[in-house]
């Protein structure tokens, strides 16, 4: 007897979305850029993860700021490879836009993009805009990073960020007053605006030409104005920006006073040959002007030493600058040529070895500089955000920042991260933490 059986649809099988680690080189424009990827695809579905969350897809966000710039993208992408041999790669940023043949034919690497919109239309299938904000679940909520305008218009003649990312673009008001509104409704204690050169950022729209906001510190007192946030941060302005209309903005307890000027060199002639648009008179005329209506702010900056033609006297001419001003922090940089650059085609280019040395003698007088803007603050009151466990330590110990950007560790049950407290603090430790006490 024949059994006649029902035909049955196949069903099709559901692959689950794909987990995705995110790796961030660079800077803080880097750092914006990936957390809104990252918010895109969280919206879409897709689990985001650690690294040790065993991720199927690694997206690696690049630098080219320097040759050991490119030279950590790279070691990166393979170290990831290394540690998950199955996951597959995704790479876009600067380093890809100045080597994308390369990134394209390294053996680790699955996708390419100039664009990080061009890896979210690759994941989701060719689905999705990038533009509009998300919602992200899976971040910490302690600070976000929000990028307000992208490109420079400078010819600094050592960069090649400019050429990398174009001209000047502002981002419209609205949406960075919405992103900003949408980061503090998830929770965020503070947020920090970064981009390539934000202090060139511009009004252009109606709401923004209406409203009189034609500038950077427009912008700023519409942020402050119109959000509830509770700390704003600025990642880093340039030295021709500084006005009495700017500082006196630092005045608002919900700035935070850490003002970030990249100096690059204490020597008018290398200035010039470096194409920066003032001199050391202006930048020492700036820091006096912050001083003057913040004096608890903490000035750090940049420099670039064995640019080409830096002599001796011209170095010497740094140190002493750095000593007269006294940075809470300098970022020492030996020059780095960049192909496509007019410095990579000068003449007098410095020794390797005459640059390290520079190098490591900045870097120790940042250290004493750190440690002499720590100690005249000591026994004073600051409001710290906490961020994190201290690592390695017992569990009650946790770290977090001042306004002015000093790492504080407290050891209390009653504490955790994105908490405001008012803290004491009390003493230093060998690597320029302060230790506090909650008031």
């Amino acid at each position: 007897m024949k059994i006649l059986r029902k035909k049955t649809t196949p069903v099709p099988v559901r692959h689950p979305r794909p987990r995705i680690a995110f790796k961030t080189l660079g800077c803080k424009a880097n750092r914006a850029e990936s957390d809104l990827l990252s918010e895109k695809l969280e919206m879409a579905g897709h689990k985001i993860v650690d690294s040790y969350g065993w991720p199927d897809i690694y997206i690696v966000n690049t630098c080219s700021v320097t040759n050991e710039a490119d030279k950590k993208s790279r070691q990166a992408i393979r170290a990831l490879k290394r540690s998950c041999s199955k996951a597959r790669i995704f790479v876009f940023g600067c380093g890809v836009l100045a080597h994308r043949d390369f990134y394209k034919s390294m053996p680790e690497v699955d996708f390419a993009a100039a664009e990080p919109s061009e890896i979210l239309k690759k994941i989701r299938g060719g689905r999705g805009c990038w533009r509009g904000t998300g919602v992200n679940l899976n971040v910490n909520r302690t600070r976000a990073v929000i990028k307000i305008q992208d490109g420079c218009n400078n010819s600094c003649s050592y960069c090649i960020v400019r050429i990398l990312r174009g001209r000047e673009k502002s981002y419209p008001m609205k949406e960075i007053l919405k992103r900003i509104n949408q980061k503090v409704s998830e929770g965020y204690k503070e947020i920090v605006l970064t981009g390539i050169n934000i202090t060139s950022w511009r009004g252009t729209g109606v709401l923004e030409r209406d409203g009189g906001v034609n500038d950077f510190t427009d912008l700023i007192r519409m942020i402050l104005d119109n959000t509830a946030v509770n700390r704003l941060r600025i990642s880093s302005i340039e030295p021709e920006s500084v006005n009495r209309k700017f500082s006196l903005l630092l005045r608002e307890q919900r700035l935070c006073p850490h003002i970030h000027l990249p100096l690059q060199s204490g020597s008018n002639k290398i200035l010039e040959l470096m194409r920066r648009k003032y001199d050391t008179k202006k930048f020492a005329a700036a820091c006096r002007l912050i001083k003057s209506f913040s004096p608890d702010a903490a000035i750090t900056t940049d420099i670039i030493v064995g640019f080409p033609n830096e002599t001796e006297k011209d170095f010497q001419e740094t140190v002493r600058l750095c000593e007269k001003i006294e940075f809470a922090k300098i970022h020492v940089f030996p020059y780095s040529p960049r192909r496509g650059t007019p410095a990579s085609v000068m003449p007098d280019q410095i020794d390797v070895k005459i640059k390290a040395r520079r190098a490591k003698i900045l870097r120790n007088l940042s250290d004493k500089l750190r440690l002499k803007f720590i100690k005249a603050r000591l026994g004073k009151i600051y409001e710290v955000l906490f961020e994190e466990r201290k690592r390695g330590a017992a569990d009650n110990v946790w770290s977090g920042l001042t306004p002015n950007y000093i790492k504080v560790n407290v050891n209390s049950r009653s504490l955790n991260a994105n908490i405001i407290k008012k803290i004491k603090l009390l003493r230093q430790t060998k690597n320029t933490d302060v230790i506090g006490k909650i008031i």
